[in-house]
C-alpha cells in the first residue's frame, strides 16, 4: 500500500518546507565554536578543535516541538563551515545579519581581531610550482584535495554502542598506550579529543529531555540516546538524527551522507514489528519525521537502499521499501540512490523506476557489479567493499572506515588534447603550458597524436597528485575533525585523527572530464586526417583556431559524417574505452603520502560548463567555448540512436576499474514509461547492471515542460530536475544551466 502522511506529518511538512527560514539557528554555531576555540587558547590543535566542537553540542539552541516525534535541529542554512584563515569581516557581517545578540557579536570582532587562524598559512607545503600553476590557470588541471565533508560517519556505531560506549573505546585506547612508543604523547593528544567529543555527545540527548514535557515518550528516548544503545526503531531514527546534527556541526551539511539506512535501521524495525510495538504506518511517519528534518532546498545529504550485504546476498529489505514509499509520499528533493546488482529482485527494482518516472531525478543508482570489483582490486576487503555508499552527488566511501578525498582533483580531457595538438602550448595565448610534443602538423600519424596527447597527460597527472597531497600535507598542520575520527574506524585504534590518516582506508580520487568529447575529437582526427585525407594536419589546425569560421564544410563532416560515442558505434566507444582505461592506469601508479591509492572519477560535477568555456573548438565539430559531455554521458545532442544505444556505449567502458564512480544523466521523455514501456525500462535498468554500468541517473521531463517553466518558473516552482549529480528545483538553476539541461537529448525510445 502507499504510504500515506499521517495529519501530524502534513501540517510539519508544510511549515518545515514554507518557513524554512526559521529552523536557521543564525551565527550561533559560528559563535559557539569561535569562544570554545578561544578559550582553548595554547592548546594542541586536536584539543583546541574538540574543544570548538564540544562548546557547540553542549551549548547550541535547544528547540523542541512537543508536537515533534523526532526532536532537535541542526539550525543549518549552508552557511556554516569549518572557519578558514582571515575570516574575520564576513563571519562577523554574518552574525549580525542573523540576529546574534550585540554583546555576541562585539565578542566575535574582538576574537576575530587577534587573527586565530592565521597560523594555518604556515602550512609545511611549498606554494604552487610554476607547472602547476599553469595548468590550474588554464583549466587543465582543478585541485581540490580536500579532507572537510564529502563524508559517511559509522551512524551504526552510535545505535549499536551509545556515545558512552564509544567513550569507553577512546578510554581503553588511552589506558593501552605505552609512554615509551614514539608517538605516545601525538596518540594521547588525539584520544583526549576523542574522548571530550564523544563525553560531549553523551548529553546531547539530555538536554533535549529536559526542554520535553517531563514523562512523555520524546523526553524518555532523548534520556537514553545517544548515549546509550538504542533498542527500539524510534530510539534508533532519534538517535541517528543527534548523530548527524554533530556531523553538521562539525563539518556543514554538504555532502555529508547518512549511508545505507535500509541496512542498519532494519534490525531495529524488524524486531518492533515481531514484538507489536509499531506498525509500518507508525514506522513510515517516523521516517517522514526525519526527511523534513534533513530537508534542504538544495541537498547532498545523500542515503542509499539495496545492494549486497557483506557475504554477497542481496540486501533488499521492507525498509529499502518504505525508504522509497516515504521519499515519494514527501514531494521533496531528498537525495537518494539506489544500489542494483544482478541478484535485485524485480519487484524492487520496478518500485526505483516507478519513482523515477515521477521526474527529479530520484533515485539513482549504483552498480555492485562493477563498484565492489573496483574496489577490491584496489585494496579495499571484498567484504568493505560490498559496504560501500554514496557520499553526496555520486562519490562513493566505505561508511565509517574511510577517508576518500572525494573529487581531490580534476584534468580536462579535451583541454589536455588540445595543448597535446598545439605541442604543449595553450593556443589561446601561446604558454607552454605542458612539456614540448609533437603538435599536430608535425604528426606523421595517428599514433604520433596519441603519444602527444599521453606525453600530456601523464604530466597533468603527476602535477594533479602533486595538487592534492600538497592540499593532505597541508591540512595535517591546519584543520582535526575529532567526531567523523571518532565514528571512523581505524582512528582510536592507532590514535589518529582521519586527517592524519587514521582511517582505515586512505585514497584519492582523481576525476577525468570530458571523455565524450575527447573520443569524438580523437576519432574525428583519426577519419577525417589520417584515414581518408578530407583535411590535412595544417588545415585541421587551422579549422579549429579560426573556430571553423570559414570552414563549416568540414566541421559539418566532422559533426554529421564521424560516428559519436551514445550511438553503440564501435570507434568512438572503443577509444572512449581506452581513454578511461590509460587514465586508470596512471592513477593506479600514483600514492598519497600515506601510501594510498589514486581511484579514477568519471566526473565533471557542474563543471562541464566553465571548463568547457577554456576549450577552443575540438575536432568532433563543437565549437569554441561550449559545454563539454557531462560526466560519461554523450554530448548535447549527439545519441541520435536511441537509450538502447546510448547504455550500450555506456557498457564499452571499463566501470569495473574506475573505484570513484562513475556517472551518467540520461534524459528521457515521460512517453517513454507508458503502457508496456515501464516494464522496458525495467529490463533496459537491469540489462545495465548485467553489462556493468557503473552509475545511471534519469531526468524524465519533456523539453516543452522544461522551456515551459523557464518562460514561467512561479507556475512550475516544483519542478524538480537531476542537474549533475544532485537533484534541483528547476527555477533555481540559472538561465545557463537551465538550457543546458534543455539541449540534453530527450529519448522517446
Amino acid at each position: 500500500m502507499p504510504y500515506t502522511p499521517s495529519p501530524r506529518i502534513e501540517a510539519m511538512r508544510k511549515r518545515c518546507v514554507d518557513r524554512f527560514d526559521e529552523r536557521s539557528f543564525g551565527a550561533w554555531r559560528d559563535y559557539l565554536y569561535l569562544e570554545g576555540w578561544m578559550r582553548a587558547a595554547g592548546a594542541s590543535l586536536p584539543v583546541r578543535n574538540a574543544e570548538a566542537l564540544a562548546n557547540v553540542i553542549e551549548h547550541m539552541p535547544v528547540h523542541a516541538d512537543s508536537d515533534d516525534p523526532l526532536v532537535g535541529e541542526h539550525g543549518n542554512d549552508h552557511a556554516m563551515v569549518n572557519f578558514r584563515p582571515h575570516c574575520g569581516p564576513e563571519v562577523v557581517a554574518r552574525a549580525r545579519g542573523a540576529g546574534l545578540p550585540d554583546g555576541h557579536v562585539a565578542m566575535m570582532e574582538q576574537w576575530l581581531a587577534a587573527d586565530p587562524f592565521r597560523w594555518m598559512e604556515l602550512a609545511p607545503v611549498a606554494p604552487w610550482p610554476e607547472p602547476l600553476r599553469l595548468l590550474q590557470e588554464r583549466s587543465v588541471v582543478q585541485v581540490w584535495g580536500t579532507d572537510l565533508n564529502h563524508s559517511i560517519r559509522d551512524y551504526e556505531k552510535v545505535l549499536r554502542l551509545g556515545f558512552a560506549g564509544i567513550r569507553a573505546e577512546a578510554d581503553a585506547a588511552m589506558a593501552g598506550l605505552k609512554p615509551e612508543e614514539p608517538q605516545a604523547s601525538q596518540r594521547m593528544a588525539n584520544l583526549t579529543a576523542f574522548r571530550r567529543i564523544a563525553d560531549a555527545a553523551s548529553g546531547l540527548g539530555r538536554r533535549w529531555a529536559a526542554a520535553l514535557p517531563r514523562g512523555s515518550q520524546e523526553a524518555r528516548i532523548c534520556a537514553r540516546v545517544p548515549e546509550r544503545p538504542a533498542r527500539t526503531f524510534r530510539e534508533a531514527v532519534q538517535a541517528l538524527w543527534f548523530a548527524h546534527m554533530i556531523t553538521v556541526w562539525e563539518d556543514g551539511v554538504n555532502a555529508n551522507g547518512i549511508g545505507r539506512i535500509d541496512q542498519f535501521l532494519w534490525p531495529y524495525l524488524e524486531r518492533d514489528l515481531s514484538a507489536g510495538r509499531i506498525t509500518m504506518p507508525e514506522a513510515a511517519d517516523l521516517l517522514a519525521a526525519l526527511w523534513l528534518k534533513l530537508y534542504q532546498p538544495y541537498d547532498v545529504q545523500q542515503m542509499m537502499v539495496g545492494g549486497q550485504k557483506a557475504d554477497g546476498a542481496d540486501a533488499v529489505n521492507p525498509l529499502s521499501f518504505l525508504v522509497l514509499d516515504v521519499t515519494e509520499a514527501m514531494g521533496f528533493v531528498r537525495c537518494l540512490s539506489a544500489r542494483l546488482h544482478n541478484g535485485s529482485p524485480r519487484e524492487f527494482v520496478a518500485r526505483c523506476v516507478d519513482l523515477v518516472a515521477r521526474g527529479g531525478g530520484i533515485p539513482f543508482f549504483f552498480n555492485d557489479e562493477a563498484l565492489v570489483p573496483a574496489l577490491s582490486q584496489r585494496g579495499i576487503s571484498l567484504e568493505d567493499a560490498r559496504g560501500y555508499a554514496a557520499i553526496g552527488c555520486i562519490e562513493i566511501t566505505i561508511p565509517g572506515k574511510a577517508n576518500p578525498h572525494a573529487v581531490s582533483n580534476w584534468i580536462n580531457l579535451p583541454k589536455v588534447l588540445e595543448i597535446a595538438l598545439h605541442g604543449g602550448r595553450d593556443p589561446r595565448d601561446g604558454v607552454q603550458a605542458g612539456p614540448p610534443t609533437k603538435p599536430l602538423d608535425e604528426c606523421a600519424t595517428f599514433d604520433d597524436v596519441m603519444a602527444s596527447y599521453t606525453a600530456q597527460l601523464e604530466h597533468c597527472a603527476r602535477w594533479a597528485a602533486y595538487g592534492s597531497n600538497s592540499a593532505e600535507i597541508a591540512h595535517r598542520s591546519q584543520y582535526r575533525l575529532p567526531y567523523l575520527s571518532l565514528l571512523t574506524d581505524d582512528c582510536i585504534a592507532r590514535g589518529l585523527d582521519i586527517i592524519e590518516g587514521g582511517a582505515r582506508y586512505n585514497c584519492h580520487s582523481s576525476a577525468a572530464m570530458g571523455v565524450p568529447n575527447a573520443a569524438d575529437s580523437l576519432v574525428g582526427l583519426r577519419d577525417a586526417v589520417f584515414a581518408n585525407g578530407k583535411t590535412s594536419p595544417a588545415e585541421m589546425m587551422d579549422a579549429l583556431s579560426r573556430n571553423f569560421a570559414d570552414a563549416e564544410a568540414l566541421r559539418r563532416f566532422l559533426w554529421d559524417r564521424v560516428p559519436k560515442y551514445g550511438n553503440d558505434c564501435d570507434e568512438p566507444d572503443r577509444m572512449a574505452a581506452e581513454l578511461v582505461r590509460q587514465y586508470v592506469e596512471i592513477m593506479d601508479r600514483l600514492r598519497s603520502p600515506g601510501g594510498g591509492r589514486f581511484f579514477t572519477h568519471l566526473f565533471t560535477f557542474t563543471l562541464m560548463l566553465p571548463m568547457g568555456k577554456a576549450v577552443g573548438a575540438t575536432p568532433d565539430g563543437r565549437r569554441s567555448g561550449e559545454p563539454l559531455a557531462y560526466s560519461v554521458s554523450p554530448g548535447q545532442g549527439r545519441d541520435k540512436s536511441g537509450l538502447t544505444a546510448v547504455v550500450r556505449s555506456l557498457a564499452a567502458l571499463p566501470h569495473d576499474q574506475v573505484a570513484a564512480s562513475s556517472s551518467a544523466i540520461l534524459e528521457a521523455d515521460p512517453t517513454l514509461f507508458e503502457g508496456s514501456g515501464r516494464d522496458a525500462f525495467i529490463d533496459l535498468l537491469r540489462t545495465a547492471v548485467r553489462l556493468k554500468v557503473g552509475q545511471l541517473q534519469f531526468n524524465v521531463v519533456s523539453a516543452d515542460t522544461l522551456r515551459a517553466a523557464q518562460a514561467d518558473p512561479d507556475r512550475y516552482a516544483n519542478l524538480c530536475v537531476r542537474v549533475s549529480g544532485f537533484s534541483q528545483r528547476f527555477n533555481l538553476l540559472d538561465r545557463e544551466m537551465q538550457d543546458h539541461i534543455i539541449a540534453r537529448t530527450k529519448h522517446r525510445t
